[in-house]
């Protein structure tokens, strides 16, 4: 048996359906999780559970602010159903990278569905390319899922 060292982790996205699955297993495992949300009231759920930092993921200062004392970050950011990520991505890994650099915390989950469900019907012709070329191997097989 694989004996389970809890942890301190700082999770984004948490509001979405991914974030919320990560922050209950986390949870469940014994973890102590902190928050960072632009909607702090969508996480009434879990009042209580989890430290709740009101902030930005594209912010240096909000990240550092929830960064400082923990052990991992875990991005579980998404668009929702939006295939435009209005540069979302970019601009949180800036803050995180460097907001974790700073805070002394190494290690980083960066979770991603683009281009599986949804992402990929929605997808331009150029972004399908894209898709079937680099991610195959993922969306290729998610795709043809019985679920996906």
């Amino acid at each position: 048996m694989i004996r389970h060292t809890p942890m301190k982790l700082l999770v984004l996205g948490a509001t979405g359906p991914t974030g919320r699955h990560v922050v209950d297993l986390a949870l469940a495992a014994g973890d102590t999780v902190t928050v960072l949300a632009r909607r702090p009231e969508a996480l009434e759920e879990v009042a209580g559970r989890v430290d709740v930092v009101a902030g930005d993921a594209t912010s240096h200062d909000d990240v550092a602010r929830a960064v400082s004392g923990q052990d991992v970050v875990i991005s579980a950011l998404g668009r929702s159903t939006s295939v435009r990520a209005d540069a979302l991505f970019t601009r949180a890994a800036a803050a995180v990278l460097g907001a974790a650099g700073e805070q002394g915390v190494a290690r980083l989950v960066w979770l991603s569905s683009f281009g599986v469900g949804d992402t990929y019907r929605s997808a331009s012709a150029v972004q399908k390319i894209f898709y079937r070329t680099f991610l195959r191997n993922i969306s290729t097989r998610t795709r043809s899922s019985p679920s996906g």
